[in-house]
């Protein structure tokens, strides 16, 4: 009877494990898990650590590690009360010195964290108690709430370490709904629920990431049951569609494809090859090709964001006036039918990321496009970080938050963020126009929101000007997970999905 009632115990361990562990695929892998080095809130970052508010489904700032805030009238001081029980994954009590520590650690630009842009302005830090602080900012700062969301770091554990090179970003500890257990780079990171979760009980008992950066292998792996839950690109979708194993969410986001002009490029540095190339691409037909119905024409960066004006100008498919300009440029078509320019074709290279099925398909869609009108292109597919995208003559570029405008905007577009003079900009392209700077400068440190959207209407009247994209598409996501997954929300999602693991804690397997 002994050995019959082991047998039964191993067989409903074996049937027990997967209910307790669930398996979810992941586009990106971040160097250091550290919420210091990534503004998008990379997946693993978020469930690890905890910052002073959050996002709930609708995207509203609510309270995280702390339970209330105030802010003055002048934008300048935020005063927070914090939770009182709240445990560090290793059993220490979290308190507002972390918060102050955290905070310095960020504005520190010996630091080089991606988030210094968000927290540069601090002019000081105040402990007014175990679980009071007050931080006074050297200017207004809109944003700067939304930037609270950042995870806050152990103060005990880092205080006497290099931020950027501490062993801690391999193996971290933080507040969030799970804590670290494993990282096998370049394939997963393994997590387990928190016990002390402040928000609630974490469902499930063991949480694995896989790295995926191939939609194909994602879509596979899926529907093989190595995995419980996948963002899926759009074109992979029809064989999940009428499988009753699964279930498809379709999430809004923030998230749009652009092509990214290099203007230190001898043609494309020149403003009326760019609008001219602008002019060249018939948007609708690559919408109605290639997105099956997940995504809309983009225009400019902010359509999905509060800021975004009701009126603004674009560009039309007009190759008539896409010639006017690159004559008024002096070019001229050869006898291959080709614009040249003192003797040299007009031509560059489009750099795309490989393991991305729809980047490569409109870098090759635009290729197509233009070398209709007469412009000869070389689509470049590599794998991601495998190129300098400062570098490249153009890029098949992705952006988006659904934060504060202010987010991604800033450090995209404005010169001050330029890769050649900053190490965290993402200014890649080396965009440079007066009236874009004024314009994000004006609309980050003003306290009215309508005349923050004035500012962010001149701001996109300046790219359209002035392009240093051509922007191409809105991306909606298809979530695809196991039908027996509970608890799944939506919520508009960020730069690469980001953001759809917003409640895993709250999924549980039946």
């Amino acid at each position: 009877m002994k050995i019959i009632a082991l047998i039964l115990c191993f067989i409903c361990a074996l049937w027990a494990s997967p209910k307790d562990t669930l398996i979810i695929a992941v586009e990106n892998e971040a160097p250091k898990i550290n919420p210091a080095y990534s503004e998008d809130h990379d997946a693993v970052i978020g469930l690890i650590f905890s910052g002073l508010i959050r996002f709930d489904e609708n995207m509203k700032a609510k309270p995280d590690l702390a339970k209330s805030w105030s802010i003055s009238k002048d934008g300048l001081v935020y005063e927070l009360e914090l939770r009182d029980d709240v445990l560090w994954h290793d059993g220490a009590k979290f308190s507002a010195k972390d918060v102050k520590f955290s905070l310095e650690a960020f504005k520190n630009p010996q630091n080089n964290a991606e988030i210094y842009v968000n927290f540069k302005d601090i002019k000081s830090i105040e402990l007014l108690g175990d679980y009071k602080i007050k931080i006074t900012l050297s200017r207004p700062f809109v944003g700067f709430l939304d930037s609270l969301s950042a995870g806050m770091l152990p103060s005990h554990l880092l205080e006497n370490e290099n931020l950027s090179t501490s062993q801690f970003n391999q193996n971290p500890v933080g507040t969030g709904a799970f804590k670290f257990e494993k990282w096998k780079k370049g394939e997963y990171v393994s997590l387990v629920a928190n016990e002390n979760f402040h928000l609630g009980k974490v469902k499930g008992k063991r949480l694995i990431l896989r790295h995926i950066n191939d939609a194909n292998v994602a879509a596979v792996e899926l529907k093989n049951g190595k995995i419980d839950a996948a963002l899926i690109d759009s074109s992979l979708l029809k064989s999940f569609e009428n499988d009753k194993k699964f279930k498809v969410l379709r999430e809004k986001s923030a998230d749009y494809r652009a092509l990214m002009f290099n203007l230190e490029n001898e043609f494309l540095k020149d403003k009326n090859v760019r609008l001219a190339l602008n002019y060249a691409v018939n948007k609708q037909a690559i919408v109605d090709n290639i997105l099956h119905g997940y995504g809309f024409i983009a225009s400019h960066p902010l359509e999905n964001s509060w800021a975004a004006p009701k009126e603004f100008k674009n560009y039309t498919y007009d190759v008539k006036k896409a010639d006017e300009l690159l004559q008024k440029a002096d070019f001229k078509k050869n006898e291959k039918g080709l614009y040249a320019k003192n003797g040299k074709i007009l031509s560059f290279d489009i750099y795309t990321m490989s393991n991305d099925p729809l980047r490569v398909s409109l870098a090759g869609i635009l290729q197509s496009e233009f070398k209709k009108f007469g412009v000869e292109v070389k689509v470049v597919a590599k794998p991601a970080g495998s190129f300098d995208y400062s570098k490249v003559d153009s890029f098949l570029i992705g952006w988006g938050s659904p934060y504060d405008p202010d987010f991604h905007t800033y450090r995209v577009f404005e010169s001050s963020q330029d890769t050649n003079k900053n190490s965290s900009g993402w200014n890649f392209g080396h965009y440079n126009d007066k009236n874009a700077d004024e314009a994000l400068e004006k609309a980050r440190n003003s306290l009215d929101p309508q005349e923050r959207k004035k500012y962010y209407a001149q701001f996109i009247n300046a790219l359209y000007e002035n392009p240093p994209f051509i922007f191409l598409t809105y991306l909606d996501f298809a979530l695809v997970y196991k039908a027996n997954l509970k608890g799944v929300k939506p919520r508009i999602l960020g730069h690469h999905g980001v953001g759809f693991t917003w409640n895993i804690y709250e999924w549980s397997q039946n």
